[in-house]
């Protein structure tokens, strides 16, 4: 009875607005004037009546459903679920896809103290790295970067490769130390070698010469997006990594090794791996300048 008595007092409404809209049509007022003064009022009164409308149809419109017997709980229809805070076209489930973004930003820091171990399969490495090459935004769109994933024994060549040569420049006295850092580069899972097609450029600098002088640094830019986004996504995932410039020091044998054209510049190296006990826990808090003395913010309302 009392549904009937709600659902009656709403066709009056509703009748009440319709005679509204039949007498301001022959209000002397101009029709734009009458029609915002409607609008605004109908659009107040819908307002108010949708939850009771909703709450009205609900049975209506609900499927029949068996009798529960008291072991059993009906679902609540008014429990709501909430959206991860970060989506992803990835298609296996991570943590990199549930944890927010301003965590995972907290979370990257460096760690060198790595393993071989690996959270997730390699098809999920190539899948965040084919996902950096398609939304990591670039200059003007040239799409300049190019990323080589090393993995496993291809990883571990990359090191032996730099390894040498870099025995042949360092003094036998400073080498222990040079030694055992390329050694813990070595104890990795994988490295990502970032690489500026220099191609893509030269055509923006011969179609745009107004900036021409400007797409080198634009284009160094583009590969720094790439190296940030995917340190973060792969700690997000559980691994722990450091980023590393030995070029040009590798440059010609990795090109010779893996087919890479020698006119890609190399610009970094992303060493990540599994976190050993205790590394992220005995990590420091990093030193800051004053946020007063980096940020300035004109125009915000308080």
């Amino acid at each position: 009875m009392r549904h009937h008595r709600s659902i009656g007092a709403i066709i009056a409404t509703l009748t009440v607005l319709a005679l509204a809209y039949l007498v301001a049509i022959h209000l002397p007022l101009c029709e734009k004037m009458a029609a915002p003064l409607l609008l605004r009022s109908t659009s107040s009164t819908i307002s108010r009546l949708l939850p009771r409308i909703n709450r009205l149809s609900a049975p209506l419109l609900r499927p029949a459903t068996p009798s529960t017997s008291p072991s059993q709980h009906p679902i609540n229809p008014t429990t709501t679920t909430t959206s991860r805070p970060f989506t992803s076209t990835m298609s296996t489930p991570s943590s990199a896809e549930t944890m927010s973004f301003k965590d995972a930003i907290h979370l990257r820091r460096s760690i060198y103290a790595l393993n071989k171990q690996s959270p997730i399969a390699d098809t999920t490495i190539e899948e965040i790295v084919r996902t950096a090459l398609k939304e990591v935004p670039s200059s003007f769109n040239s799409q300049s970067t190019r990323l080589v994933v090393l993995l496993k024994d291809d990883h571990d060549k990359f090191w032996d490769i730099v390894r040498d040569i870099l025995k042949a420049h360092v003094p036998e006295d400073k080498w222990e130390y040079t030694g055992n850092r390329i050694k813990g580069f070595r104890g990795g899972y994988g490295t990502i070698l970032f690489y500026e097609d220099p191609e893509p450029i030269k055509a923006l600098q011969t179609k745009l010469p107004t900036y021409a002088d400007k797409f080198p640094t634009w284009s160094e830019h583009t590969s720094a997006m790439h190296q940030y986004m995917l340190w973060t996504a792969l700690e997000a995932e559980g691994f722990g990594c450091n980023l590393q410039h030995y070029n040009p020091l590798p440059d010609q044998k990795a090109s010779a090794e893996w087919k890479i054209p020698l006119e890609w510049s190399l610009k970094a190296q992303l060493v990540f791996g599994g976190v050993e006990e205790g590394a992220r826990e005995a990590l420091k808090v990093k030193d800051e300048v004053p946020m007063a003395e980096r940020l300035f913010v004109h125009g915000a309302s308080s």
